[in-house]
């Protein structure tokens, strides 16, 4: 069995082609097949879009997510703010109402309410402690302190609460409507019915 070697090729020598003279101009169109032309420079994918900043974009209009955003912003901040009114609103009128009944009572001198009362709302408790104290008689006192149960308050209108006090006694429960106002930057009961 004979057994043939492959014989190896042989190649000629490399050869460098010349650049061809007639190149076409470098202009903003390169040729196609088929006589299609297309740009020679591309535009990017993606264009950055005009930041028109808040006041909106270039009709004028403001951007419907931010807009809605701040609107929402500003719903949220007016909520937690009458939430954090009504508070203390409810604070002010069980601390008043317990300091009206203590001071009707004796337990409390009745100039300790000037701070939370307007004048005339004053004047009218002090008369009302200073009768309760001439009816009361001398041995009369209290089995226990009253106690505050509870408050409510309702608002009326812009920097006008209507809030109602239960004050326990020892031997009943008495009730309190009161109308608190704003003045200036103090909360003020403008006017006060004991039950």
């Amino acid at each position: 069995m004979s057994t043939s070697t492959p014989t190896p090729r042989t190649t000629g020598p490399l050869t460098v082609s010349a650049v061809p003279p007639g190149l076409p101009p470098r202009t903003g169109t390169v040729p196609m097949s088929r006589n299609r032309e297309r740009p020679a420079h591309r535009p990017q994918a993606w264009t950055p879009r005009t930041n028109h900043g808040p006041a909106g974009d270039a009709a004028g209009r403001p951007p419907a997510d931010l807009s809605l955003g701040e609107q929402d912003l500003g719903e949220r901040a007016r909520a937690e703010r009458r939430r954090e009114e009504e508070r203390h609103v409810r604070s002010l009128a069980r601390i008043v109402a317990l300091a009206c009944v203590e001071a009707e009572l004796g337990l409390r001198p009745a100039r300790q309410l000037s701070a939370w009362l307007d004048l005339p709302t004053y004047g009218k408790m002090v008369r009302r402690a200073d009768l309760a104290s001439r009816i009361r008689a001398d041995g009369d006192a209290t089995r226990g302190r009253p106690q505050a149960l509870g408050a409510r308050c309702c608002h009326a209108e812009d920097g006008v609460y209507e809030a109602s006090a239960t004050i326990q006694l020892p031997d009943r429960v008495r009730a309190m409507a009161l109308r608190i106002e704003r003045r200036r930057d103090r909360w003020k009961v403008t006017a006060l019915e004991l039950g």
